[in-house]
């Protein structure tokens, strides 16, 4: 079993410091959550400390439980998938209970945690604290959000709600410091109990968003003419993402709209878009290199969402240098802090919205200066390099 050589991937070094960094999801899937802990593990790696990442393996996907991916050793749980993918619950066998225990004798210097209300960050919380008695290791926790959990379901809310009263509490309490990356995250956890935080933003290279040319040939591959509006959005496809007010908004306005992404929300929203009319164009969960080439040809980017942490989304589309309306949310006037930055709005308020669209739409001179000042205010204060110090400062 591959996992056998998990100990001799880690060996105990006095030199290089090591981190357990846990998250839900990990790569090969795709997500804000999933990019921060990938570019955050990527970035330890570089400042010379071992990153081991302990995440779900769904049985249907069959990936691999135990591989070496930049610079990284991943190493993967049996588990079993609900909701659409977006919620992961632990399958106890030999295998699951051999991982956990060859975690527990490795000497981390901390154990770090995504987003409290996944089934693995409690379960991190537990490794942290077998750990702390052995080698004093921190516990560090990273949270996303900043409320509780939104869903389109009454009984699922109640259920989450319930969950995070219970085990998002306890995780904060039992963390040595609660890092958030955006301010109402802040405010947020020490309702919930955090005792010590600190904010560190959620980044991006901006740099690789800097340089970004169209692609006629994809208009064309679309059914997108030359003069063609285009809107687009990029997030999971989850009914507090807020894609149906987009959808709402757009109808009777004669514009495309992009959706980039995949979600348990989906055929409610083709259906949605179907019978309001609006084109549009669902390509499903994309690489990054394919999401610069569809924001290469978008006129403005929309985020609708009713829940945010401090959205990647948005900094992706305005290091792009693409205007910007956003719902007010999260942390989202941490990146758009004026007018002159963007456009916000308040949640679920698709009135509005279609409004600040057709004002942009008519006026071309206005998207401009928003672009250009979005992609300035975001190479300045929210790139990966500069944060990573930060984060590694913690360990």
């Amino acid at each position: 079993m591959a996992t056998k050589k998990l100990a001799n991937t880690v060996k105990e070094s006095k030199k290089v410091k090591k981190v357990l960094l846990i998250s839900n999801h990990f790569y090969p899937y795709v997500g804000g959550l999933e990019n921060f802990v990938l570019e955050l593990g990527k970035g330890l790696v570089k400042k010379g400390v071992k990153v081991d990442i302990l995440t779900y393996n769904y049985d249907k996907d069959k990936l691999k439980t135990s591989e070496k991916l930049f610079g990284m050793h991943i190493v993967r749980l049996p588990s079993k998938s609900i909701l659409g993918k977006t919620y992961s619950l632990p399958i106890k066998n030999k295998l699951y209970k051999q991982i956990i225990s060859e975690l527990c004798g490795n000497k981390y210097s901390a154990v770090i945690t995504n987003t409290r209300f996944f089934t693995i960050s409690s379960l991190g919380a537990k490794i942290a604290k077998t750990l702390k008695k052995k080698y004093e290791t921190q516990f560090i926790h990273i949270e996303h959000g900043n409320k509780k959990v939104t869903h389109n379901n009454f009984l699922v809310e109640i259920c989450a709600n319930i969950y995070d009263n219970i085990f998002g509490r306890k995780i904060m309490k039992q963390s040595d410091k609660v890092v958030c990356i955006s301010q109402p995250g802040i405010a947020f956890v020490k309702k919930m109990g955090a005792k010590k935080t600190e904010l560190i933003h959620n980044s991006i290279h901006t740099k690789e968003f800097a340089k970004i040319t169209t692609d006629k040939k994809l208009r064309k591959e679309l059914g997108i003419s030359k003069d063609e509006f285009v809107v687009t959005y990029i997030g999971r496809l989850i009914y507090a993402k807020g894609v149906q007010d987009l959808i709402k908004s757009l109808k009777q306005l004669n514009m495309c709209l992009i959706i980039i992404g995949d979600g348990n929300y989906k055929k409610e929203l083709i259906e949605l878009a179907s019978k309001e009319g609006v084109k549009t164009i669902f390509t499903g969960t994309q690489e990054k290199s394919d999401i610069k080439k569809y924001l290469a040809i978008s006129n403005i980017f929309v985020n609708p969402s009713y829940s945010e942490g401090l959205p990647t989304s948005i900094l992706e589309a305005g290091a792009a240098g693409l205007p910007i309306i956003a719902t007010d949310v999260g942390g989202t006037r941490e990146i758009i802090s004026n007018d002159d930055e963007g456009l916000l709005i308040k949640p679920q308020d698709y009135e509005s919205l279609g409004t600040k669209i057709l004002e942009l739409k008519k006026n071309a001179s206005l998207r401009k200066k928003l672009g250009l000042n979005i992609k300035k205010k975001i190479s300045k204060d929210f790139e990966w390099e500069k944060n990573i110090e930060k984060f590694y400062e913690l360990l």
